[in-house]
Formats: C-alpha cells, structure tokens, sequence
C-alpha cells in the first residue's frame, strides 16, 4: 500500500483496525441494539481513525468492514458473523465507550483489541443477582398495575420463579425461542388462575401480565422503529416480526393459562389499570423498569434517564386520560413521542446508543395488560375479544408511530445544530492530545479542549 505524504497508514494499522473495528460491531449486534445504529457508530469510527474510505454494512447475521483507496491491487475485507442474543446493555454501552477512547487516542488500537476480548468474555450477572433484579422487576409491574397487593405480589413472584429453569431447559434441549417463550407464558398465567381456584384472595390478571413483563419485547421494538427510521428496511422488518412473534408468543401462553382457570369454573373480569392511583403507579413503574435495567445490564450512567423518560410516558398517560384532553391513540402517540425524544437527547448527551435507553423505558406504554384482557375474553368466549385484539394493534401502531417521531424530531434537532446542542457538552477529547487524522500520522499542537469526565462504569 502507498504512503500518504501526512505520514500515510501502513497495511498492518489498516488490517488490525478494519478487524477491532469488526469484532465491536460483531459485540454491539449481539447485545441488541438497531442495525442502524451499528453501522452509524462505526462509520464515524472509521472517520475518526483517519479511513474514511471504508464501507461498512451490517445485518443481523453479519457485520462487514471493506476498505480500498486508489493505488491497492485488492480491497482490504473483514467480516464477522453475528448471533443476536438476549439483551445486554452493559456490554454493549461498554464497546462504545471502548470506540470512543480509540477515537481519542486515550488508548492505542492494539490494546483495544485486547480489552474488546475481556470485555467480551466478562460473564454477565450472577444468576442470583439477575434472579434478584427480575423478581424486583416483577413486584414493581403488580404495583404499577393493581397498587399494594401483598398476595397478588407473592404470587407473581412464585410465578417467576417456577419459569426460571424454563429457558435454559428449551435451550439444552435445542428448540426455538419462541417454544421457550410460549412455555413461560402458560407458566406464569396458569400459577395465579390455579392459585385463584385455590381459595386465594389476589387479583389474577396484574400477577399475570406483571411477571410477564419482563418477556415483553421492547428492545426489539425499539430497534425496530430506529432501522426504520435510518434506511434499514429488512432489519426493521426482522426486528418487528421477532417482536411480533414473542407477543404471540406470550399472548397464547395467557390464553392456555386463562382456559386453565375457565375450566376449573374461575368467572371473573380484570379491574381497571388506570384506577391505581398515579404515585403508585409511576412508583410501581419506576421499580420495574429499574429491576429490568440491572438485569439487562444498562450502565449505571444510563439508568436515571431511562427511570426519567419511562416514567415521564407513564404520567402523560395518566394525565392527559384522566383530563380527557385526548383520547384514545392519540395519548399513546403523545407519550411515545416524549419518551422517544429524550431518549435521543439522553443518547447524545451521553455519547451512547439510543437502544440503551429506550428498550427499557418504552414498557409502561405497552398494552399488556389490554393484551391479557382480550385473552380472557377469548378464554371465557365473550363476544368482544376480538374488539379488545384489535385495540392491541392500534396502541401498538400508535406506539411505534410516537417513538418514530420522537427519535425522529430529537435526531434532526441535534444533527441539525439547533436548540439542543447548546444544552449537550462538546465530545469529550483528552487534554492535550489532538485527534489524529491517520492511524500512524504524526500530531501536530493544538488547542486543547476539556472534555467531560466520563463517569465510571
């Protein structure tokens, strides 16, 4: 390869960089975030680094970095097979974190790669702790949905833990996901209703749909709309029918718990979500979102956003329902908007991805419950569930609509150079030491520029 005059980039910088470059992208995927999102954050890496010339593209099943300038016989080609996995945001905000610090010559590319394999490598949770972090989860959802309810409580957590060898069983055993999901579903709708005809005094349907919370699919939804939004049809459409898929999953799982409980003679119609009052809820919320959090491994940085924007959705529900200054959809588009929008203000203030956050803080919005009515509807052959089915969709659509323009607005206005960048700090870049513009060239003096601090992992 020819040398540049600046100093030029030999093909050893050039190879070991395409191949760190692949291996992040390759560990982003797999901890679920949009494609989208991916290829934008390696691009800019790329730039940063000094090859802009490299084309990178990205799906679910693969990652590809391919560069070449004029004078090279053949292009220099990386490629990385990727399997998407369960949530995890902590390495996934860790691998951008790691991007960053090669951008700013905090650390060298060959001791990246280094790092990028411990992080790699680093076990997730402790089961104990995940198991902890769920079941917390849970005990928010039942509050959210039917207030202080000790034994609606004590028995969605009894649910969850009957599920919790579920999963690694289906995955021994080499059967779909999906099976997996299903088989939670029937699980934890069937321990209440069996507990009800038991002779306990609890509210069957929040102990369902509150422990089944945490199978809801938000991060893929929300990876969904964003590849949308950014030219990425088939991952959006990949994305949004695995999302569609675990919902069904889980919605005949409640539909065999539920004929479980109408067969052994259980007569009985789900109260009102709404009717808990407001602190409780945004409480009960706010504990759920945050045991789902630690579970899905969010950053510690990322968490008060995420806790904020979720909660805020949940409020302008409340609010604009019970003032009747909206109706209907048009509450969730609302909501779905300001929860999409600081999600974007939050990933740029922040120098991550916007998957981090929304994943987890889209939740209160989703229709579960409406879900698990139209399911007992169906259970019990009332005539209206298909009416209730069809209210599914329009909150989903009307969800997926709002988180669109949300990210949307929030994208513009900080690409745009307006409003917000006054409120975002500049990208953080070490005291002293310039960003360079090739891999190998020699810096030059310039201006330092202090950058924020970023706060430990």
């Amino acid at each position: 390869m020819p040398t540049d005059d600046d100093g030029g980039t030999s093909p050893t910088d050039v190879v070991v960089t395409l191949a760190f470059a692949a291996d992040a992208g390759q560990q982003m995927l797999e901890s679920s975030p949009s494609v989208s999102e991916v290829i934008g954050r390696l691009r800019a890496f790329m730039a940063a680094v000094g090859l802009p010339e490299c084309e990178v593209d990205a799906t679910l099943s693969s990652v590809t970095l391919s560069y070449w300038t004029p004078g090279m016989s053949a292009p220099v080609t990386v490629m990385r097979t990727v399997r998407v996995a369960s949530p995890r945001l902590g390495r996934l905000s860790g691998t951008v974190d790691l991007l960053d610090r090669v951008e700013q010559r905090r650390i060298e590319v060959a001791a990246a790669v280094h790092e990028l394999k411990r992080l790699k490598d680093a076990p997730g949770p402790r089961q104990r702790y995940y198991l902890l972090a769920v079941l917390a989860s849970v005990m928010g959802w039942v509050v959210y949905l039917n207030g202080f309810s000790a034994t609606t409580v004590l028995v969605a957590l009894v649910a969850t833990l009957l599920t919790a060898p579920v999963i690694p069983m289906v995955e021994r055993l080499g059967l779909p996901e999906v099976f997996g999901t299903a088989l939670v579903a029937v699980v934890i709708a069937a321990v209440p209703n069996l507990a009800a005809a038991g002779g306990m005094s609890l509210v069957v349907g929040p102990a369902v749909v509150g422990a089944l919370y945490v199978y809801l699919p938000g991060v893929a939804v929300v990876s969904s709309v964003i590849d949308g939004l950014n030219n990425a049809p088939l991952s959006a459409v990949a994305r949004g029918i695995s999302a569609v898929t675990t919902a069904g999953a889980l919605a005949l799982g409640m539909l065999a718990g539920n004929t479980i409980g109408a067969g052994l003679g259980l007569q009985y119609s789900p109260i009102d979500a709404t009717s808990v009052p407001l602190p409780v809820s945004v409480i009960g919320a706010t504990v759920g979102m945050a045991g789902l959090a630690i579970a899905y491994g969010t950053p510690r940085r990322a968490l008060a956003p995420t806790l904020l924007m979720g909660s805020a959705g949940w409020v302008a529900i409340a609010l604009l329902t019970q003032r009747g200054s909206a109706s209907g959809w048009v509450v969730y588009v609302l909501a779905a908007t300001v929860v999409g929008f600081i999600g974007v203000v939050a990933a740029a203030r922040q120098r991550s991805t916007t998957s981090v956050y929304l994943g987890v803080a889209i939740l209160p919005l989703v229709p579960g419950f409406t879900l698990y009515r139209a399911m007992l509807a169906l259970a019990q052959g009332e005539p209206g569930a298909l009416s209730i089915l069809g209210d599914v969709a329009i909150i989903s659509m009307s969800l997926a609509a709002g988180v669109a323009v949300g990210v949307a607005i929030g994208g513009n206005l900080i690409r745009g150079g307006r409003f917000l960048t006054r409120y975002l700090p500049p990208p953080p870049t070490p005291v002293g030491r310039p960003r360079r513009t090739r891999l190998s060239a020699p810096t030059t003096p310039s201006t330092p520029r202090e950058g924020r601090p970023k706060p430990p992992e």
